[in-house]
């Protein structure tokens, strides 16, 4: 997509690619990053900005913390943004070519949401099976499997699933009365 978006600036000069979406950064800012290569290219190069690295540097700021790894059993060490800085120059620049407007400039309505935790203890067959993640993720990690057999999206989405309902992953277990 970046060669396309590269392609269409140059035949109509920078004035080929149009994006819309209600969600252009919604999980990391270095979804930011991506969208402003895909349409501010030119932008970032003369501001020396073309490579993540030098992009993240001027913007942000980054730590890294131990978590618990997507099997579940472990940890590992992540790095994420910690802080922003530059944050009016990096809008600035983002708004050259983006039209950004809150919720609370739309003034959109939102129904009234009643939130309820519920916390269920996992039942044996769901333990069974998150030690079975463990161990296909483990397997990943070693490199002892195919990626198009098994990798660490499936792993983790069998892992929601887990979590859901233990009969997402297997229809014949039984419908266990303390759960979800």
């Amino acid at each position: 997509m970046f060669m396309k978006c590269r392609y269409m600036d140059e035949i109509t000069g920078g004035r080929g690619v149009v994006f819309a979406t209600g969600t252009p950064v919604s999980n990391s800012m270095t979804e930011l990053y991506t969208v402003m290569r895909y349409l501010q290219y030119g932008t970032l190069q003369q501001k020396n900005l073309t490579h993540f690295d030098a992009w993240a540097s001027t913007f942000g700021e980054t730590t890294t913390a131990i978590e618990l790894a997507p099997e579940g059993t472990g940890y590992r060490a992540r790095t994420r943004f910690a802080k922003f800085f530059n944050l009016p120059e990096l809008m600035n620049m983002f708004k050259d070519v983006a039209d950004i407007k809150t919720s609370d400039q739309l003034n959109l309505p939102v129904p009234d949401a009643k939130f309820e935790t519920v916390v269920v203890q996992p039942s044996e067959h769901q333990k069974d099976m998150v030690a079975e993640l463990s161990e296909r993720a483990a397997a990943v990690h070693a490199g002892i499997i195919d990626p198009s057999e098994d990798n660490m999206l499936k792993i983790t989405t069998d892992g929601r699933k887990i979590g859901l309902d233990q009969r997402l992953m297997n229809p014949l277990l039984p419908d266990d009365p303390n759960s979800k």
